[in-house]
Parts: C-alpha cells; structure tokens; sequence
C-alpha cells in the first residue's frame, strides 16, 4: 500500500510539471503537498522494510570474507555522505586478520550502522577511529567515538527496538536492535563501554 501511495504521488507530481499554478490559488500548494506526500510514503516504507529484518530468515549466503576489505568500503561510502563533511574517520586494521565467514551485505550493515552512529553522537564534527584486530579466537572491529558519551540509566536500554534518544523524525530505534540481530545469528555479541562526556566504544565480536 505505501508502494502505491507513493507511486501515485510520484505520478501525480510528475504531471503537475507543465502546469503553472497560481501560488495563492487553491491549487497553490498542490506540487508541495504531493512531494510530502511522496517523500513520507517512501520513508514509512523504509521504516517498514527494516521492520521486515526482524522476520525474514537470516541470511544464509556466508562465504569466508576481508573484514579489513568491508570495514575499507564501508568508510568509503560514509565518506561521501555530505552530513559527515566535517568528521573525520581514521583505520586501524590489523593486517594479519583471517578471513571470516559472514554474509558480506548484513556485517556492512552492521559496521555502517554503528559508524553512523558514532558520528552521529559527535553531531558530525568529531573525530571516529574503527579498529580490527584478532583476540584469541574472535576477530574484533571496534568503533570509537569522541562523543558525549552514554548515560547509565540509557546504557541498558540501547538494544531495545524501537528505543531512541534521537528527537522524533530523526530516528527509528531500529538500527542497533538490527545490528545485534545480524551479529547474534552470526554467533558473535556486541559489547559496548562507555562513560559521560567521554565517548563510547562498540565492539563486533565474531568468532573465526
């Protein structure tokens, strides 16, 4: 049904197009009214689709894969989000990291998600540095932030879906309820440190 809806507003907009109309007739707010009605419909059925992840079968296609490689490219596209311009992003990857086998498109969710968020926690203009490395058995990538930092009373509470400290519109309370699905079906854990006003740390654990 949002599909739909958004179809015929896309629809409708794109025949308004040729049309001029009078800005303080009735019809004066009509291209204004259909592009909300547009862009709100596609936004639910985002929110909807990621929804979806919570019921969909995990993903079964795993092959042995570069974490170094993954986190590499994830950096490389939030590098190109104009919201992140003013941020800086610094690797510490491990090069004698193994491959490990994970579903190539869900692990880059997950690392996109959790670098987004650290960079979000600075507003955008601090200073993040993601780090892989291996610990025994497991393979860590770690995300730390120069943020203001998690309140213990919130701390408990981040995993929960729908839990957000973002203001209304700017945040589902999906992402890392998402994130620790993906990374609990992958037999690993995310663990996180952190103490007011001196950031946090997010650590992917998987097993090799």
């Amino acid at each position: 049904p949002l599909a739909t809806i958004a179809g015929c507003a896309e629809s409708l907009l794109e025949r308004t197009r040729g049309f001029t109309l009078d800005p303080g007739g009735d019809l004066g707010d009509l291209r204004a009214y259909l592009a909300t009605i547009e862009e709100e419909a596609y936004r639910c059925k985002e929110i909807t689709g990621t929804l979806l992840q919570f019921v969909r079968d995990p993903g079964s296609r795993r092959e042995p894969t570069d974490l170094n490689a993954l986190v590499a490219r994830s950096v490389e596209l939030l590098a190109h989000q104009s919201r992140f311009a003013s941020s800086t992003i610094t690797t510490e990857l491990d090069a004698e990291l193994p491959e490990v086998n994970v579903n190539e498109g869900q692990l880059r969710q997950v690392i996109l998600g959790l670098a987004a968020n650290g960079l979000e926690a600075m507003e955008g203009r601090g200073h993040l540095t993601i780090r892989t490395r291996l610990a025994g058995d497991e393979a860590l990538i770690e995300f730390a932030d120069e943020g203001p930092g998690i309140a213990d009373e919130v701390l408990p509470r981040i995993f929960d879906p729908f839990f957000t400290t973002k203001p209304p519109g700017q945040g589902t309370g999906l992402g890392l309820a998402i994130a620790q699905g993906i990374v609990t079906d992958h037999a690993g854990r995310i663990e996180v440190a952190s103490k007011p006003g001196e950031g946090a740390l997010f650590r992917v654990v998987l097993p090799l």
